[in-house]
Order: structure tokens, then C-alpha cells, then sequence
């Protein structure tokens, strides 16, 4: 059997393929990203973006659309355990298991060094812009911090997003907390430009 066949058989064989977060809070985690992710959508197609900036405010909204998009199918799917156990079954066939924690870490740096070049390219491409956009680019930093947090997947992190807050405070998981800040600021604004756009197109000056 060749390697590839190996390390696919030992990581399916190993991965639970369930639900990630099968809760009323993981659920609403989902419609959120989903509603962000189409409201991005129709904010790209149909933003009240002027011509000098379009195409640039357009590839801005197309980006978080699908980054959003993917969230909302990962969220449950949970791609991410998929991953760490292909990295744990490649590291046993090709013979660097003992090195795992160090490849760990040159990929989570890796990841990090990805998230800050992707916020200078966009906070270059949207030079002029930032009244429109300065919401929704802090909606991507949370969105992109919380995804490096999951990544660092430190045990002690791990239990913190699992906690929940006391019942008067209706329970709610520190994770719901720091996930949806995010996808909802980038929500928000998308709706207040759409509500612009409408504005412009029954109001025309």
C-alpha cells in the first residue's frame, strides 16, 4: 500500500467524523457565520462602494464572504481535528514523531505570519476606504484571532473556551464569547451598507 494510502487509512480510521459542537450555542455560532456570510455576499455585489474603490472594497467583501462561508461549514464538520490527526499519523509513517511539537510550532507560526500579511494586503488594498471598512476589518481581525487561539490548541486554552458562565448569566460558553464578535461586526456593517444603498437608490441626490 502506498504512503498516501496509509496515512488517509490511519487518519479516517482515527477521526470521529461527528458534530463539533452539537449545542444550541454551537448551532447559533453557525446561523451566524451563514447570515454574515451572505450579508458579505450581497454587500460585494451591491455596496455603495465609489468608483475609484469598487473593485478594491469588492475583493475585500468576496474574501470574507468565502473566509465566513467556511467557518460556517467548519464549525460543526470541525476540519481542523481532521487535520492534527493526518499531521499525527504522517509524523508515525514518515518517522518524525518525536519532532511533532516542533513542526507544530513552525506551522502555527506559519499560520500566524499568514493572518498578519493578509491584514497589511488588506489594510493596503483599502487605503482610503477605512470609513466604510474599518468595522468589518476588525470583525476579520477577531475572526482571525480566534482562529489562531483554535490553532495554538493549548489544553489549558481549550478548557477556558469551554467553560460556561453562571446560569444568571445564561450559561453561555466563553467561546460563543469570542467567536461571534466577529462575524457579527462584519454583519452589521454589511447591512448598515446595504441599508445605505438603498437609501441612495430610492433618495438619488
Amino acid at each position: 500500500m502506498e504512503e498516501t494510502q496509509i496515512i488517509a487509512h490511519c487518519a479516517f480510521r482515527n477521526w470521529d467524523a461527528g458534530i463539533g459542537d452539537p449545542t444550541v450555542w454551537g448551532w447559533l455560532t453557525v446561523a451566524i457565520y451563514a447570515l454574515a456570510a451572505i450579508v458579505a455576499g450581497v454587500t460585494a455585489y451591491r455596496g455603495p462602494f465609489p468608483d475609484m474603490s469598487r473593485t478594491r472594497e469588492q475583493i475585500f467583501w468576496g474574501c470574507l464572504t468565502v473566509g465566513l462561508a467556511f467557518l460556517s461549514v467548519n464549525k460543526q464538520l470541525d476540519l481542523q481535528s481532521l487535520m492534527t490527526v493526518i499531521g499525527r499519523c504522517s509524523a508515525l509513517q514518515q518517522g518524525w514523531y518525536e519532532d511533532r511539537h516542533t513542526i507544530q510550532g513552525l506551522m502555527i507560526l506559519g499560520l500566524g505570519l499568514f493572518v498578519v500579511a493578509s491584514g497589511v494586503f488588506f489594510l493596503i488594498l483599502l487605503r482610503g476606504t477605512l470609513r466604510r471598512s474599518a468595522l468589518p476589518v476588525l470583525g476579520g481581525a477577531f475572526v482571525s484571532g480566534f482562529v489562531l487561539i483554535r490553532a495554538v490548541g493549548f489544553h489549558n486554552v481549550d478548557q477556558m473556551l469551554g467553560m460556561r458562565l453562571p446560569a444568571a448569566l445564561g450559561s453561555v460558553k466563553v467561546n460563543f464569547l469570542l467567536e461571534a464578535p466577529g462575524p457579527l461586526l462584519i454583519m452589521f456593517t454589511g447591512l448598515w451598507l446595504l441599508r445605505r444603498a438603498a437609501w441612495k437608490s430610492e433618495f438619488p441626490d
